[in-house]
C-alpha cells in the first residue's frame, strides 16, 4: 500500500511566461525568479508514493511510485524514484502560495526535468486557476511533510445533512440555516460554497455504499473529505475513541469505491468552528479554513469569504481554526482500518 498521495498538476497544464519549469542544468528553481505563470487547469492528479518516512522531499531515493502511473502523459514504471526538486513562492498580488516542482528521477541529470507541480497548503490548499502568478522566491532542496501537500475536500450535491428539522439536501441549505453537530449544539451556517467539476483524477469522488459506515443510502464525497471513525477499533488501533480519515484512504474496492465520469457539484459548509455534521447518517467534517485551506476555492469565493469574515485573516480568527475537531489519521493508519 502507498504511504501517501501527492496531488500533481501536469507540466502541460502550466503556462510559464518567458521560461520553463524544467531545471535543465540546475535544480534550484532560481531560473523562475520574477517570472509569471498560470495554472491552466484544476486537473491535479493523485500520485501514489511509497516512502520510508512521512516527508516528500528532495534527494530521497526511498520515494518511489507505488505502481505504474501516468505523469504528464507518460507512463512511468512501478518503483520509479520521484522527488520534490525545488520549491517556489508565487503571489497574485494579494495572497501567496508555495509550489513544489515534482520530478520523476529518470533523466540525465536527474534534476533536469520537471513533470508537474504540487502544492503546499493541506486540504483545499490549491492556488487559483486562470490567474497570473508571480514567482517571488525559490528554494533548493525542499522538505515538506506529506500531510502539508494540498488535497481537495467537500461533499457532493444530493447529500442529506442533519438539521434540527430533519435531513435536508446540502444544495438547499443557506447561510443562517442550522445544522446538527456532533457536539450536540445546532450551529448556523456562516458560508456555503459550491463548485462543479468533472469526476476525474483528483476530482473523482468516493462513494460509500449503503451500510459501509452506517449510512442507509449511498454517500458521495470528494477524495479528501474526512470521515469520523469511532469505537473499539479506533481505540485499539489509534489510541483514541474517535478519529478522522480521508475518504480516499478508506477505499476498499468493495463497498467504498472511487467513481469517475460525469459532472459532480461539491459543496463546502463553513461554521463558526471546525465541526462534525451528519451526512446520510455518517459524521463528516465541515470546511476547515486552516493555513492555506481556502486557496483552492474559486477566486470569487475567496474574496466573498474574506469580505464577510475578515477575522479569518487575523491571529484571533486563525486561532478559531488552528486545529481539526478530531485527530486526523495518516494514509497508512487509515488503511489499517480496512484491512
Amino acid at each position: 500500500m502507498p504511504d501517501y498521495d501527492i496531488y500533481v498538476l501536469d507540466k502541460s497544464d502550466v503556462t510559464v511566461v518567458g521560461g520553463q519549469l524544467d531545471g535543465v542544468d540546475q535544480g534550484s528553481g532560481v531560473h523562475l525568479q520574477g517570472l509569471q505563470l498560470t495554472l491552466d487547469s484544476n486537473g491535479w492528479q493523485p500520485i501514489s508514493v511509497r516512502d520510508n518516512d512521512d516527508n516528500f522531499e528532495d534527494s530521497d531515493s526511498s520515494q518511489r511510485l507505488d505502481g505504474a502511473q501516468d505523469v504528464n502523459g507518460t507512463i512511468y514504471a512501478d518503483n520509479t524514484v520521484v522527488e520534490a526538486e525545488y520549491s517556489f513562492v508565487v503571489t497574485d498580488g494579494t495572497s501567496s502560495w508555495t509550489l513544489v516542482a515534482f520530478n520523476v528521477n529518470n533523466s540525465s541529470p536527474a534534476y533536469g526535468t520537471i513533470e508537474g507541480l504540487a502544492f503546499i497548503g493541506g486540504p483545499g490548499g490549491f492556488p487559483p486557476v486562470g490567474v497570473q502568478l508571480t514567482v517571488t522566491s525559490t528554494q533548493e532542496g525542499p522538505s515538506f511533510a506529506a500531510s502539508d501537500y494540498a488535497t481537495p475536500i467537500c461533499l457532493a450535491s444530493g447529500t442529506r445533512v442533519d438539521t434540527p428539522d430533519g435531513p435536508r439536501p446540502i444544495e438547499e441549505l443557506e447561510v443562517g440555516d442550522l445544522v446538527t453537530t456532533a457536539s450536540g449544539i445546532a450551529m448556523p451556517i456562516r458560508w456555503h460554497g459550491a463548485r462543479a467539476a468533472v469526476r476525474r483524477g483528483a476530482f473523482a469522488s468516493v462513494v460509500f455504499a449503503p451500510g459501509a459506515l452506517g449510512n442507509t443510502v449511498p454517500l458521495e464525497t470528494s477524495q479528501q473529505h474526512r470521515i469520523q471513525l469511532s469505537g473499539w477499533k479506533a481505540e485499539l488501533l489509534f489510541g483514541a475513541p474517535d478519529v478522522l480519515a480521508a475518504a480516499v484512504h478508506l477505499v476498499n474496492d468493495h463497498d467504498i469505491r472511487l467513481r469517475s465520469g460525469g459532472i459532480v457539484t461539491y459543496h463546502h459548509l463553513l461554521l463558526d468552528t471546525h465541526q462534525l455534521i451528519r451526512a446520510e447518517g455518517v459524521w463528516t467534517e465541515t470546511l476547515f479554513p486552516g493555513p492555506g485551506a481556502l486557496s483552492s476555492l474559486p477566486k470569487t469565493a475567496q474574496h466573498e469569504l474574506m469580505t464577510l469574515f475578515p477575522e479569518l485573516d487575523t491571529p484571533d480568527g486563525a486561532n478559531r481554526y488552528d486545529q481539526t475537531v478530531l485527530p486526523v489519521l495518516k494514509a497508512h493508519e487509515a488503511r489499517s482500518w480496512i484491512l
